[in-house]
């Protein structure tokens, strides 16, 4: 049976007052993901920093299968508040990034990312419902000028990861985030019995004709 280890760095103490709720939260999550995907065992290693999203107070990063990595920062009031289980949301976003990386793998390619992006996006939806996030959500006018190169780029390992998904000057911040959510709105539209929970291994080819 799979299960999570959670390791929390606080030889500072700077997330002594957070010890017992983050490994509440956290654990939790995990346990309600378990139950509707299949999870590998992993470590969670929890540490505090200020390279977060500043409108969350937290940041997740799944590099491979076996780990998560989370930064959150105790001095911002986001974290803290954690509005509509913001923690908890991102939680579930990186265990899908885990459960992907057992089958296909997170990607190398602009269209394998940006479908493993979207596909964890929905999960996150799929386990505590409410509205996307701030980055899954830019407005049609301001993400449609850029589709195109998506389309034109699927099988390209050679774009630009943070341009695509964080801005530049020319594109917007959260890009492409925004971009494979709603490539796997459209995807489960017209699959009304998937669900992400069920897609974790799915290749991202299955989404082309959807971009």
């Amino acid at each position: 049976m799979s299960q999570m280890t959670l390791h929390i760095l606080n030889a500072q103490k700077k997330l002594t007052a957070h010890c017992e709720w983050l490994n509440f939260c956290l654990n939790e999550t995990y346990d309600q993901a378990k139950r509707v995907m299949p999870l590998p065992s992993l470590d969670v290693v929890v540490k505090a920093g200020v390279h977060v999203i500043p409108e969350k107070g937290n940041l997740g990063y799944c590099p491979e299968q076996s780990v998560v990595y989370v930064t959150v920062d105790p001095e911002n009031p986001a974290f803290c508040k954690n509005n509509a289980h913001s923690l908890e949301r991102m939680f579930a976003h990186e265990l899908h990034h885990a459960a992907r990386w057992g089958g296909p793998g997170y990607g190398s390619t602009l269209g394998e990312v940006t479908v493993s992006e979207g596909l964890a996006g929905h999960f996150s939806l799929e386990l505590f419902g409410g509205e996307p996030e701030p980055w899954e959500s830019l407005r049609s006018d301001e993400i449609q000028p850029h589709l195109l190169y998506l389309c034109e780029n699927w099988h390209r390992t050679d774009y630009d990861h943070n341009a695509w998904f964080f801005g530049t000057r020319y594109w917007p911040r959260w890009l492409g985030y925004t971009a494979g959510f709603n490539l796997v709105s459209r995807y489960l539209d017209a699959t009304p019995h998937l669900r992400a929970s069920m897609l974790a291994h799915i290749s991202a080819e299955e989404f082309r004709a959807f971009s």
